[in-house]
């Protein structure tokens, strides 16, 4: 039977130099933001700051060309309205003409200069969220990470010239000075993209049609701790590619126009699903993605060992999984 879909697939890449993080947190010093929409009393969030960077890019003319990764940003944008997220700093980088409200090209450079701005002098109660839709890739690892073979890379559009962001600088920007007490949200919707933060703990289960199924977080790695909140969810496995899905009608979700698969499923599950756990809505969604005939598997990953039967949430600060609690070092807990 056919496939419902194309994977547009760039291979392995040469690696890139390594990010200055110190000269990429002066730099967000003069990145730009803006509020996206007014949110109702009931929805306005009083305990800090809250900032979203969201990234969409479909390298236009070029042999790497995709068709949904703008409209994904489109998508997400529509959903925080829908369901009240109540964004206070926003920044939209896209490679699309006459999108409102673009803060810059998501050159290698600007996407560098805005996840710094995103997690740049965050305090307790913060809470960010972060989409990446374009190209994933990997790339041999340097021998300094005993885990990995390669590594994951995302692909800014002018990653020809100007290279490829390593999900190790990833980390570095993102996690590594996040204060205790701040939450951060990250999805991308890319190829390799299962570990793209290297975080230590990662959502183990099969790709089963229910909730019932086995399902509990496991311990990847003893280093790459956070003292912040952070919940990733990927695309799709390490190994494997995320799809551009050329119509998205043909998912039955409600919309139309291209866009990522597992980003339309995603916020399908969200907006429809309410109250739904960690567990069930990454399995629900793996389930949408499944009945459509996708191959790839979302993944979900985590600084701190999430307890999975919690309600799902991009605010709340994460309830601990007591049976691996034992394993996150004193001073991140």
């Amino acid at each position: 039977m056919a496939k419902p879909y194309i994977v547009q697939y760039i291979g392995e890449v040469a690696r890139p130099d390594a990010v200055d993080v110190n000269q990429a947190f002066q730099d967000a010093g003069t990145a730009e933001s803006f509020k996206p929409y007014e949110v109702s009393e009931q929805d306005k969030y009083a305990n800090g700051d809250v900032r979203a960077l969201l990234i969409g890019i479909n390298y236009y003319g070029t042999s790497a060309q995709l068709s949904g990764c703008v409209n994904d940003v489109k998508q997400e944008l529509a959903s925080f309205q829908k369901t009240g997220f109540p964004v206070e700093k926003m920044a939209i980088l896209v490679d699309e003409k006459d999108f409102p409200n673009v803060t810059a090209l998501p050159t290698r450079a600007n996407i560098i200069k805005y996840m710094a701005w995103l997690v740049k002098d965050t305090k307790e109660g913060d809470v960010l969220f972060m989409h990446y839709s374009g190209h994933g890739s990997q790339t041999k690892s340097n021998g300094k990470d005993k885990y990995e073979e390669y590594d994951q890379v995302i692909c800014p559009s002018d990653y020809s010239s100007a290279g490829c962001i390593v999900d190790n600088d990833i980390f570095d920007i993102l996690a590594s000075q996040l204060p205790k007490g701040v939450r951060l949200t990250v999805l991308f919707d890319c190829c390799h993209s299962g570990s793209m933060m290297d975080l230590p703990y990662q959502f183990v289960g099969g790709d089963g049609l229910t909730s019932s199924t086995d399902a509990h977080m496991k311990q990847v790695r003893q280093e790459n701790y956070s003292k912040g909140d952070i919940l990733m969810i990927s695309g799709c496995m390490d190994t494997q590619t995320s799809a551009d899905v050329g119509n998205t009608a043909t998912l039955g979700n409600g919309t139309s126009g291209a866009g990522g698969a597992a980003t339309q499923c995603l916020t399908y599950t969200l907006l429809n699903s309410k109250g739904l756990s960690y567990r069930d809505t990454v399995i629900k969604t793996r389930d949408m993605l499944k009945k459509k005939r996708f191959e790839q598997v979302p993944q979900l990953s985590a600084s701190k060992p999430l307890d999975l039967t919690t309600k799902f949430s991009m605010i709340n600060l994460f309830g601990v999984d007591d049976s691996l609690k034992r394993t996150l070092p004193g001073e991140f807990q």
